[in-house]
């Protein structure tokens, strides 16, 4: 496979962090309201539907407002007055129809923050998939790939249930609240005071509950994204575990990571929903004051004998309008109060996905990086040492050449460092010591895309899109013709299957190709390679995948393919590099042996000879003997 370049920078044997090594340590929530206004400049390009929005909503919370007093007036009027009750259905006409109004600006509103909400994830997920695009694969194999999928999927999905359903409630919350305690100031302060009274505590509670919800919600976010990661992993790996079977192991594996899941997201919902009864209380508390002393005040009104001498003036009318002003003041703060239970959880979410957005690759492209257009294909590793993980190294002062055109072998068991020697090639990690040059440049000195795409790379187990083969194929070259295309499948002898398919090469392949055979799957990885026509090709167990009919009917392309390119064979049937113009045998971290074939096997002790002998005798136990 010539591209993607992600594939061939896989690292080899090393399992995904989270699913089999177990979770890494919480982090610790960080500055939310860096966040906070780190996502608020994501709404600087959709100023006209804020405002838009905004507008309705005020409308609606206007029309709202309305309400209460229209209908204590009613009662003080019509009623208490003794009015007639035409006019009485009158009043409850308008009433209604602010009550549609009220509804059209709340639909309009709820529209335009669809829209919105929407908007702004389509930015926040093209921002991550770009950054997630940019990493090297340390980044991958620091972290899970589920828990990549995690912060582009579960948490920006808490951003925008944030957005669409919580911006309206907070931007109707705090305008309702504030119109209807002028409503109330202007209908009876002393009540008011009573309301007034209330909401400190109210705000408190908000503060030191808060705190924990966050806290609570970015806990449960990470297990979330661990628990991806377990999936992940499990899912593609599944036919592993059915050839071992390893079920109920993988399910208690699995049951252990959601188990602690679900009770990060059980604890985290209990913070959060503990929070309204709270509140609720202390609403209930405040209309029992509220009827206390309304209730007083009008009985004092009304003259009644046991109300003391305590100067009154509130109606029964205002009384109701009051109470009604005081319901509309508390829904708001309660709404107010599940938004704020939503934002914490939001901004835990895009405080992750802001943290992945910022991680830098290990692997950068200079400023001032060289063009490389038409490589010859001269390349030297000069005293190049490498360790995923410090002090465990896995290639020590690696060093050898090659001529334009040369056929290089890399042989070695299991873990030598073969993958990694040509990952580090094509810039997928880089050099802890030493230098990789190309025609005597060194390659962190060029431009990253010009020296991945001078390279072409067929692995064990080639990726392939769910889409058509076709495109499959153009993925290596997409300006590629129709006749080049075809002819890279026969040199591959790919195009006969191909042919045979039902929509020929328009047929579409799903998942990582499962639709096909292994062998046909690796012929079509050898034909993309050929497609790209590099300069540089690399061959990781290319073959070790087919059959030895389908290996031999492939040898002539491949040798074609490799005629006037230098070529990296990585291969375990030591009999597929006999003609190669260099042997380099990789063992306990270095190169032990290099020549070509004849020349290693003119040493019966050496490694490479025993290797080959052995390989001779026992094929199928090659890498557990050595």
């Amino acid at each position: 496979m010539s591209r993607p370049p992600a594939s061939p920078g896989t690292r080899p044997h090393a399992p995904s962090r989270g699913a089999m090594m177990g979770p890494p340590p919480i982090e610790a929530p960080r500055d939310y309201a860096k966040t906070l206004r780190r996502l608020l400049r994501y709404f600087g390009g959709f100023k006209a539907l804020i405002v838009a929005a905004t507008i309705f909503i005020a409308a609606a919370t206007l029309f709202r407002t309305l309400v209460p007093a229209l209908v204590g007036e009613a009662i003080k009027v019509d009623l208490e007055l003794g009015k007639n009750l035409p006019d009485f259905i009158h009043r409850m006409k308008i009433i209604l129809a602010i009550v549609i109004g009220a509804w059209i600006a709340d639909a309009v509103s709820g529209i335009l923050m669809t829209r919105l909400s929407n908007r702004l994830v389509y930015r926040l997920r093209e921002d991550s998939f770009a950054r997630v695009q940019t990493l090297s694969m340390e980044s991958f194999d620091r972290r899970g790939i589920g828990d990549f999928i995690s912060r582009m999927t579960n948490d920006i999905e808490m951003v925008y249930n944030a957005m669409n359903n919580g911006f309206a409630n907070l931007v109707g919350g705090l305008l309702s609240m504030v119109t209807v305690l002028g409503a109330m100031l202007l209908l009876s302060w002393p009540l008011s005071l009573v309301v007034i009274a209330v909401v400190p505590v109210m705000a408190v509670l908000t503060a030191v509950v808060g705190k924990k919800i966050r806290n609570a919600f970015r806990k449960n976010q990470e297990w979330v994204g661990r628990l991806t990661s377990s999936i992940e992993e499990s899912v593609t790996g599944v036919k592993v575990t059915q050839t071992f079977s390893r079920e109920e192991a993988e399910f208690a594996k699995f049951e252990k990571i959601n188990d602690a899941n679900q009770r990060a997201g059980v604890e985290a919902e209990l913070i959060s929903y503990s929070f309204m009864p709270l509140m609720n209380v202390m609403t209930s508390l405040t209309l029992g004051l509220i009827v206390g002393v309304g209730g007083y005040l009008a009985m004092r009104a009304a003259g009644a004998p046991d109300a003391g001498g305590v100067p009154g003036g509130v109606s029964i009318g205002l009384l109701t309008a009051f109470i009604l002003y005081s319901q509309r003041f508390f829904e708001p703060l309660r709404q107010i109060t599940q938004v704020y239970n939503m934002l914490q959880s939001a901004l835990a979410g895009a405080e992750r996905l802001f943290e992945l957005m910022d991680t830098r690759p290990e692997v950068v492209e200079k400023p001032d990086a060289l063009p490389m257009a038409d490589p010859a294909g001269t390349v030297e590793f000069s005293g190049v040492s490498f360790a995923y993980e410090e002090g465990r190294p896995v290639l020590e002062r690696i060093s050898f050449g090659t001529r334009p055109g040369q056929v290089v072998a890399v042989v070695g068991p299991t873990g030598a460092g073969k993958t990694t020697l040509v990952n580090l090639l094509g810039r997928f990690y880089d050099v802890r010591a030493g230098s990789i040059t190309i025609d005597g440049t060194d390659i962190r000195d060029l431009r990253i895309d010009d020296l991945r795409r001078c390279m072409g790379v067929v692995l064990q187990e080639s990726f392939f899109f769910a889409t058509t083969i076709r495109e499959n194929l153009l993925y290596a070259r997409p300006g590629a013709t129709e006749e080049e295309m075809v002819s890279a499948a026969r040199t591959a002898n790919a195009h006969y299957f191909i042919s045979r398919l039902p929509h020929g090469y328009d047929t579409p392949l799903s998942e990582r190709g499962a639709n096909l055979s292994q062998g046909e799957r690796q012929l079509l990885g050898i034909a993309r390679a050929i497609l790209a026509a590099p300069r540089i090709l690399i061959l990781d167990e290319a073959t070790s995948s087919v059959d030895s009919l389908t290996e031999a009917r492939i040898q002539e392309g491949l040798i074609r393919l490799m005629k006037g390119r230098t070529s990296f064979i990585i291969a375990h049937r030591l009999s597929t590099i006999r003609n190669a113009d260099l042997v380099l045998v990789l063992h306990n971290r270095r190169i032990v042996e290099s020549g070509t074939h004849d020349e290693l096997m003119r040493k019966p002790d050496g490694f490479y000879a025993r290797l080959y002998g052995l390989q001779g005798r026992m094929p199928e136990v090659l890498e557990s003997d050595l």
